[in-house]
């Protein structure tokens, strides 16, 4: 899969990335109190830029990375945005630790949910473990 990375989103898209993220976050404020006694951790707000990697067609999950925005993280996994369809299921997410540093997770999308007004995508992953260099 082709990414696209945040320097090739258009003018709509940038403007639209706040929009998005503020109505994902007042959905989630609705259904908070019914979804979070069913969580393992607790969910932080967490708007800052992660990194995805999705294996090409080889495997490899180095081929193909881009930043997006997060939205929200936990212990066990974090919620992004993204302006296209993802088909693949296992990706990988680098997190920010610190200035200068990532840490890489191996990931599985388990929730996705399309923000038709705004062309954008929503996805949930499941952290499944560190990814040791």
């Amino acid at each position: 899969m082709s990414l696209i990375s945040l320097e090739q989103y258009s003018e709509k898209q940038n403007r639209a990335i706040n929009r998005v993220l503020d109505t994902l976050d007042r959905l989630d404020a609705r259904t908070s109190a019914h979804y979070s006694e069913k969580r393992a951790h607790e969910r932080k707000a967490f708007r800052g830029l992660v990194w995805l990697s999705i294996p090409d067609g080889t495997q490899e999950f180095d081929q193909a990375m881009t930043k997006v925005w997060s939205r929200s993280i936990s212990q066990s996994g974090l919620s992004f945005i993204y302006p296209m369809r993802i088909y693949e299921t296992q990706v990988r997410v680098g997190v920010p630790v610190g200035t200068d540093q990532v840490t890489w997770f191996r990931a599985e999308i388990v929730r996705q949910k399309e923000v038709e007004e705004e062309h954008f995508w929503e996805y949930g992953v499941r952290f499944l473990g560190k990814v040791i260099a």
